[in-house]
């Protein structure tokens, strides 16, 4: 029934952001007197405060706090939206176009503004640091290079910590470019060399860390990835083969995956806030929020160092070419990608699936340069992994399906790290010794 036929009611449907209500109300009454009642039935805050919320229809159009339902043309039956002011849906009509493009640029993303200007400026700065290292590296040597780059390094941390972190950081940061570009001139060989730069990207996040205030979160990824690499240096100064030293490493990347985001934890002070809230104690929102955001920093550092390891270890693996070699590639392979289930930001999700996409073409590169006249099999496995990507992009499946997914993802992830260590095992030649013995 319409409000002509009855003259002083409406019925209508209001939707909350929580919740909806099917309400009749007074067809003539003012809709701000009506307002405190409907926000204090949704459960939208204190109906006293009328004015931070408003009313509209399903086609943008507001319902001023001034007229009445009848003046605003509301039928029985009518959908209406009720939002607070800042997430109400925007007008369907522009009144004003300057007006609207000053909105735009206050709220788009990307603008150039101060937090863009300093991380140019910290750009050019260690840009520099670079240029000036390779003009410089003739005429002094690297010692000389190395030992500059090593005083920025340590006066940037300096710097930063007794009140200037901006520069500080910037400083740092070209010492650290410096030292990373004399690399070259120390060592040789590329497995030398990327020894160098990650002890140094180590030290430099510890660096960074202590500059910048994040003192646990740094010390949790520099100390991740200079274990990582003591473990990859002790393996090879025991004169261990690259593929034996990639099995072992193998193992401890992925498993080490695992372990992060309860070392993140535990470092970052989260695990002591829980024991102190259940022994009845009081954790300030402050103390809560400062140790999530160490938490976090820490396990994305962590978690890009593992990657890092776990997808050098594949890539070795797939070089090697034997039958244990390709296939502990494929389960660092499968145990990379479904890692990542565990890991909430993005650029742990990118570090794992590039780690896992370095290991598949380690394997597809192999495939084809053993066996020339199979080619097919390495394009087949770039169609299949592109197709992948396309069905993540195209399909969205229902939460039911979802939910199986996730469940077959958990049995083929636990298989896949179980099945790490019998086949890193193999990779040593010790089922073949214990068939000769027997």
């Amino acid at each position: 029934m319409s409000p002509a036929a009855t003259g002083r009611l409406t019925r209508v449907t209001l939707v909350g952001p929580r919740r909806r209500a099917d309400l009749v109300l007074p067809s003539d009454e003012p809709i701000g007197m009506l307002l405190p009642e409907i926000v204090g039935m949704l459960g939208l805050g204190p109906a006293g405060r009328p004015r931070g919320y408003q009313l509209s229809m399903l086609d943008g159009q507001v319902l001023e706090h001034t007229t009445n339902l009848r003046a605003a043309g509301v039928t029985d039956g009518a959908l209406v939206r009720v939002d607070p002011l800042t997430e109400a849906p925007p007008a369907p009509i522009v009144h004003d176009v300057s007006d609207e493009v000053a909105d735009d640029l206050a709220r788009r993303r990307g603008r150039w503004d101060g937090v863009a200007r300093r991380w140019t400026a910290t750009a050019v700065v260690a840009a520099a640091a670079v240029l000036a290292a390779l003009l410089a590296a003739p005429p002094l040597g690297p010692a000389a290079l190395s030992a500059a780059g090593v005083v920025l390094l340590l006066a940037g941390t300096g710097l930063a910590v007794i009140g200037s972190p901006q520069p500080g950081v910037a400083v740092l940061l070209g010492g650290a470019a410096i030292v990373l570009a004399s690399v070259p001139w120390w060592a040789d060989g590329w497995p030398q060399r990327w020894a160098l730069w990650m002890l140094g990207a180590g030290v430099t996040v510890l660096a960074l860390g202590i500059a910048t205030g994040h003192r646990r979160a740094g010390a949790l990824g520099a100390g991740s990835v200079l274990l990582l690499l003591a473990a990859w240096t002790g393996l090879a100064a025991a004169g261990l083969a690259g593929h034996r030293a990639a099995a072992i490493m193998a193992v401890v990347s992925v498993g080490a995956l695992g372990l992060v985001p309860r070392f993140a934890m535990m470092a970052s002070g989260l695990t002591r806030l829980d024991d102190w809230q259940t022994d009845e104690g009081a954790v300030t929102r402050v103390e809560a929020g400062s140790a999530v955001d160490a938490a976090h920093r820490g396990l994305a550092l962590a978690a890009v160092g593992a990657a890092a390891s776990g997808a050098a270890a594949g890539w070795l693996l797939a070089g090697a070419a034997t039958g244990w070699t390709v296939a502990l590639a494929c389960l660092v392979g499968v145990a990379l990608l479904l890692r990542l289930r565990a890991y909430p930001l993005t650029v742990e999700v990118l570090s794992l699936v590039t780690a896992a996409l370095a290991v598949a073409t380690g394997l597809a590169l192999q495939w084809v340069q053993v066996r020339p006249d199979l080619w097919w099999g390495g394009v087949a496995v770039a169609v299949a992994v592109a197709a992948a990507a396309l069905l993540v992009l195209g399909y969205h499946p229902p939460p039911h399906t979802r939910a199986r997914a996730r469940q077959l993802a958990d049995r083929i992830e636990g298989l896949a790290v179980v099945a790490l260590i019998p086949v890193a095992v193999g990779v040593f030649g010790v089922y073949s010794r214990l068939l000769d013995t027997f």
